[in-house]
């Protein structure tokens, strides 16, 4: 599943289980790159919960946590940060992230 998130809604959906955030902007063409893999993601593992945040749209939040190049990727267990990772992540880059934390 797939969300995009605001200002208002961010904290509520990476607060319960395993998320993973994508911090992206609007003219980012790796950001487009890695969009696809996590839509293919998605279908792939369907219990996966996928948050994405625009973060031309909502920058005041992207700084709160400390983003400074997109695409920025973001894995969160129970509301606290896990793993971070800047850059196009591959698929199976974020299968083993999903791997290591998600079960632990």
């Amino acid at each position: 599943m797939i969300q995009l998130a605001d200002k208002d809604t961010f904290q509520e959906l990476i607060s319960e289980g395993f998320v993973v955030v994508d911090f992206f902007g609007t003219t980012c063409v790796p950001c487009k790159l890695f969009s696809r893999i996590l839509e293919d993601l998605a279908s792939e593992i369907p219990f996966l919960h996928i948050v994405k945040l625009n973060t031309t749209e909502n920058p005041e939040l992207a700084a709160q946590y400390g983003i400074q190049a997109v695409p920025t990727v973001h894995f969160y267990k129970e509301g606290k940060l896990v793993h971070s990772h800047v850059g196009v992540m591959q698929p199976q880059q974020v299968k083993d992230v999903i791997a290591q934390y998600m079960y632990d």
